[in-house]
């Protein structure tokens, strides 16, 4: 872009001169033959109007009174007069005065400006920055300022606008009015390389210029963040050459470092909550290099075993809409009383369920969804007789999401913010058992500390029940993703239960990240929360809170999280819980 600029300096001012000036003509040869070296005996100035006669003597630093008459002397101040950019005609002559010579400077300067017009101001709106150039209608021009002018104009177009202008046409009318003229640069071809896995067509669809489209440096910018938040590059650069023959025709180089996006895994995991547990995961978030995700999970412990599948589409058509499908089937122990003695006991909840997402874009960083959920649940119930009435139901659910997303990056962003409204509705449809509508609002936002990746993120979650009954569809916190510390849905154990699960709820989070190594970030956290059922208050004393240490490491698998957080449990006693997980918690 610096050389192209350059180039447009120089394309500037020859046009300037062309338009504008009549050939400067230098009299060199009104030195007479009898006339070697006379004596400088006076300096006078012929032909100005407007230009004060103080700052053009303040031009002729060469001709002295006093000194000899020396022709390069003469020549090297009507240059500088020529240069000064404030006369169309520049001359000197000679006159015999007091025994030696009197040199006559004789200037024919440029015209006043009466206005400045822009062609295309409409398209390109540069008379608003009118007031803070050079020229001005009302002074003298100055043709070394327009000179000037234009490359700010310039310069303003692609800061405001994003537009590359070069000037297409400088002429003055007869009414002194200078008319400008731009041409904007066009896009001549994409090219992409680096990408060995993903399809070029995936790149391009999320880039918001095209060949033969008016250039803009901005949209480049918002498209190459799209193509970044796509998550299967480390690094994009770019590089914009222009044409000799036609410098106005801009192409468009992208280069791109891809990362591993597919992964097949097996192996063993353990947390205070979940115990032992082994897993088989195998998942592509960039499936085939078409920017579809394909997972397949499977998680078996003692207290636990999860089967999921899930697969989405980003584009099932030119508008962007999206397709997600997710089918599982998960057995959790969920908690409950002896009726007799008041002892916990686990039972274990079964869910066979899917869920259908439609996405579509409504801006640039905001898109909306709807989604259909359908789900069974089964309880195993023990033999002695529970508190809770534990039945089995079936849940119908339709969600509508709306999601916005200024994040810089989408794994470790360092500003930004990202904004989630999810309304579930439960209805009888399809022989579902439960009428309720619940909202779920989330907000993360980052601030980089400090350069090099020293960032504060926080988040604030909430969720209120707004109708109907929400059973054991109820929020539940604790554990990796809200309350680190605490179990999810609450800490059971031989000192009583604190209850983390209701019809409404709150959580707060806050983490300073910071570089340890390339590819590893250290975390220091802190989590507050609680929920609370219909009817009941909520005060700030009634909030859980959890502080602790982790870490996050850039692995070929993804983005892993480790977590140790220091939570309390019925009898205010600090307890810490170990959790594992991917990706950043928000």
């Amino acid at each position: 872009m610096i050389e192209l600029l350059r180039v447009l300096s120089r394309s500037v001012l020859l046009s300037i001169l062309f338009y504008l000036l009549i050939a400067t003509s230098i009299a060199a040869s009104v030195f007479a033959s009898d006339m070697t070296n006379p004596i400088v005996r006076k300096v006078t100035i012929e032909g100005h109007h407007y230009v004060d006669e103080d700052v053009i003597r303040g031009l002729i630093l060469k001709t002295q009174v006093g000194e000899p008459l020396i022709e390069q002397r003469i020549l090297d101040d009507l240059y500088t007069l020529d240069s000064a950019g404030l006369f169309q005609y520049v001359e000197a002559k000679f006159e015999p005065y007091l025994g030696g010579v009197e040199v006559v400077y004789i200037v024919l300067e440029n015209p006043i400006v009466n206005d400045i017009i822009f062609k295309d101001d409409e398209k390109f709106p540069l008379t608003k920055f009118c007031s803070g150039l050079r020229v001005q209608s009302g002074s003298i021009l100055n043709i070394l300022d327009l000179h000037a002018d234009i490359e700010e104009l310039v310069e303003l177009a692609k800061d405001h606008y994003g537009y590359v202008l070069f000037p297409s046409h400088i002429e003055i009318d007869e009414l002194n009015n200078i008319h400008i003229g731009f041409n904007p640069a066009r896009l001549s071809q994409i090219l992409i390389s680096g990408n060995q896995k993903t399809k070029d067509f995936v790149i391009h669809r999320e880039l918001l210029l095209q060949p033969a489209e008016l250039f803009n440096l901005k949209d480049v910018e918002r498209g190459l963040r799209r193509v970044l938040m796509l998550g299967f590059f480390d690094e994009i650069t770019t590089e914009l050459t222009t044409c000799d023959v036609d410098p106005s025709s801009i192409e468009l180089n992208i280069h791109v470092e891809e990362r591993k996006t597919g992964s097949a895994t097996f192996g063993v995991s353990y947390s205070t909550q979940d115990r032992l547990v082994g897993f088989v995961e195998a998942a592509d978030e960039n499936f085939l290099g078409r920017g579809q995700r394909v997972n397949a999970t499977a998680r078996f412990g003692k207290r636990l075993q999860e089967y999921e599948f899930g697969f989405s589409e980003p584009y099932i058509d030119k508008t962007g809409t999206s397709l997600g499908i997710n089918l599982y089937r998960r057995s959790r122990p969920v908690n409950t009383t002896n009726a007799e003695t008041d002892e916990l006991l686990e039972v274990k909840r079964t869910t066979n369920g899917g869920d259908l997402t439609l996405g579509r874009p409504f801006s640039e960083f905001t898109r909306g969804r709807l989604t259909f959920k359908l789900e069974n649940n089964f309880y195993d119930l023990p033999s002695e007789p529970i508190k809770d009435d534990l039945n089995d139901y079936k849940n119908r659910t339709i969600g509508f999401g709306v999601n916005t997303n200024t994040a810089d990056h989408p794994f470790n962003p360092t500003q930004g913010y990202r904004n989630d409204a999810y309304l579930e509705l439960g209805t009888r449809l399809l022989g579902g058992d439960m009428q309720y509508a619940k909202l779920r609002l989330e907000h993360s936002r980052y601030f980089e500390v400090k350069d090099g990746g020293y960032v504060l993120a926080v988040r604030g979650l909430g969720g209120r029940l707004l109708g109907g009954d929400l059973g054991r569809e109820n929020f539940k916190i604790g554990g990796a993703d809200t309350l680190r510390g605490y179990a999810y849905g609450g800490y059971p154990d031989e000192d009583g239960r604190l209850s983390l699960e209701g019809d409404h709820m709150l959580v707060m989070n806050a983490e300073f990240r910071f570089p340890i190594v390339e590819k590893v970030t250290g975390v220091v956290f802190t989590d507050w929360g609680t929920t609370w059922n219909q009817g009941e208050s909520m005060g700030l004393a009634d909030l859980a809170n959890s502080y602790g240490l982790g870490v996050r490491l850039d692995t070929p698998l993804g983005l892993l999280r480790l977590d140790y957080g220091w939570g309390k449990n019925a009898k205010d006693e600090r307890k810490g819980q170990f959790y594992f997980g991917f990706g950043q918690m928000f």
